[in-house]
């Protein structure tokens, strides 16, 4: 029992802990109205993945033997030191009290964040429960499982279980390695964090990004915000019309980084966007200058980059969707701000991507 509530201690700190301090260390890019725990926990997560994804290439690549040992020890320490810079400039008004209106609302409007709130936990109960096994597990999981017990990272067959050359087209994508990482460090079995603790995990992460998406898109409306969430909640407790919609690799197959592109990663691409139409609003308003108007969306083109390399990490078709979905978007938002940096900040955020693309192609 002691090492069950350990390994659950240490699943906390690296899963949660860690990132956050992290966060803590970055959180300066953020503007000030953007400086609450959901934000500085989201940022320094994709810092987090996006270390990891950077490390992780060339380890794979480089180190023939007990790759995954060094990529273990190296990220491990990485970390570690920036979570460790991340507490020294702790900021406590994260946790001060704030007036979010709650106690002010409708008794109806209380109860439909009440509902909202009870299918988040529903859908994570039914998802510990029963954690699903799916057909692609016997190449994904094992990936992770390998990893974790033989230290190698892509180099032999989940299939046969013998060495194989490296499949660039799956190694590439390294979240499977990150649950390995995760497995090791806490000292859990790859399985069981593939399929129990991702969804914990990424579950409630989703939905807290839809949050976000809501509060902008009703912030002027703000009693539809929690219909809207209930709106979403049922699209994905009934969206299991076929193995392949969002809501089924949601609730289902939670551990895969397919699931993570399109329930994660697509929606922080439209959430970055729309908090980059806020601030082009915001300008607009105050007749701001040139420079403002340069400086004003910087932290979310940063973001926007940190979403990108996340993409890439999570499969290599995360290249082509993010890539295709911010150049759609920054369109748009080219012809609403008149800002030619659009274009700059678009083009430096799919950096990562290129160069993940110019290495597929080099060592494939």
């Amino acid at each position: 029992m002691l090492m069950v509530i350990w390994s659950v201690v240490r699943l906390i700190f690296w899963m949660i802990v860690v990132p956050f301090f992290i966060g803590q260390l970055f959180n300066f890019i953020l503007p000030k109205e953007r400086k609450s725990v959901g934000f500085t926990y989201l940022l320094g997560l994709l810092i987090y993945l996006a270390v990891f994804e950077v490390m992780a290439i060339p380890c794979m690549l480089l180190i023939k033997y007990n790759a995954f040992r060094y990529c273990r020890w190296i990220y491990g320490v990485v970390s570690l030191v920036m979570a460790a810079l991340g507490a020294f400039r702790f900021d406590r008004s994260l946790f001060a009290e704030k007036k979010s209106g709650f106690q002010n609302m409708k008794l109806d409007t209380k109860i439909y964040f009440g509902i909202y709130v009870a299918l988040v936990l529903f859908q994570m109960i039914q998802s510990f429960r029963y954690a699903p096994f799916d057909g692609d597990d016997a190449y994904y999981v094992v990936q992770s499982l390998q990893a974790q017990q033989a230290d190698v990272m892509s180099s032999i067959d989940p299939y046969l279980g013998r060495s194989a050359p490296l499949d660039v087209r799956h190694a590439l994508a390294a979240i499977t390695m990150w649950i390995a990482f995760i497995a090791k460090v806490s000292g859990v079995h790859a399985t069981i964090v593939s399929h129990v603790v991702m969804p914990l995990f990424i579950i409630p992460l989703v939905y807290f990004v839809y949050y976000e998406i809501g509060k902008l898109l009703f912030k002027d409306k703000k009693e539809l915000l929690p219909i809207f969430m209930i709106f979403i909640n049922l699209l994905m407790i009934f969206g299991n019309v076929s193995i392949s919609t969002p809501a089924t690799f949601l609730l289902m197959r939670s551990g895969q980084g397919k699931t993570v592109l399109c329930g994660l990663v697509l929606p922080l691409i439209i959430l970055v966007f729309l908090l980059m139409f806020e601030d082009v609003s915001k300008v607009k308003e105050q007749a701001a200058g040139f420079k403002e108007k340069a400086i004003v969306a910087a932290p979310w083109w940063i973001m926007l980059t940190l979403v990108n390399i996340l993409g890439c990490a999570c499969t290599e078709l995360g290249v082509v969707l993010t890539g295709g979905l911010s150049a759609l978007l920054t369109l748009i938002l080219l012809i609403v701000s008149k800002r030619w940096t659009a274009i700059l900040g678009a083009f430096a955020s799919v950096i990562p991507s290129f160069i993940y693309v110019a290495i597929y192609f080099l060592v494939k």
